[in-house]
């Protein structure tokens, strides 16, 4: 099946250096606002990442972002699942958000650690009784017979701490990537796009301008 015919012309917006200012995480928190003030965008969070696992195979997948620090973003996961596991051998990531309406990407290279156990926690309490519940009953990656054991699962567990204070697992949590390097991307007309490149070196960033 040949795809050639697919074409679109990027042509909603430029981006120049100038437009970074002096923090580009700053930056990406206001390009991150312009998305969640877009209605066609439905999960502005929803970001890619991408890790290696010890037979240096990679894999990506959506999580959803769910804080954004001074140098630093953060998602929650079960740390037994194929993602931790990876992160436990190999702490580099890579995150992407694409922004379709807006014409926009940005990517985002640094190293993953488990955050405390207190910052779990605050955020495992402030979920729906019914996701903590999934969390708790999902062995995550892990095989099942069937979906419908899985629902059972679910089910009996939610019947029998329907009226309980539920704790969260051990191995559930959240893991924060600190950024290394971050490039916006705006797409252009003629597929000469806009591509600017920030790293972290020496306690400052540094930008360039690279070729789309």
């Amino acid at each position: 099946m040949k795809l050639f015919d697919y074409r679109k012309s990027y042509e909603k917006n430029e981006l120049k250096i100038q437009d970074i200012g002096n923090n580009p995480i700053d930056f990406f928190i206001k390009w991150f606002k312009e998305a969640e003030d877009t209605s066609e965008i439905i999960e502005p969070n929803a970001m890619t990442i991408s890790t290696v696992d010890k037979n240096n195979s990679p894999s990506s997948r959506v999580v959803l972002l769910k804080q954004i620090k001074s140098r630093s973003l953060i998602f929650f996961t079960n740390y037994n699942s194929n993602k931790g596991k990876a992160l436990d051998k190999n702490k580099n990531i890579c995150a992407s958000f694409y922004w379709p309406p807006l014409e926009r990407q940005v990517i985002i290279k640094g190293v993953a650690n488990k955050i405390s156990e207190v910052e779990s926690q605050s955020y495992f309490s402030s979920r729906p009784f019914e996701s903590q519940a999934a969390a708790i009953i999902s062995n995550q990656s892990e095989k099942i017979s069937s979906y419908e054991s899985l629902l059972k699962k679910y089910k009996s567990f939610i019947d029998k701490n329907k009226n309980t204070k539920l704790k969260r697992p051990k191995n559930w949590g959240g893991i924060e990537i600190i950024i290394n390097q971050i490039e916006f991307w705006q797409g252009r007309r003629n597929r000469l796009h806009n591509r600017i490149q920030c790293v972290f070196d020496n306690d400052s960033w540094e930008y360039k301008i690279l070729s789309p």
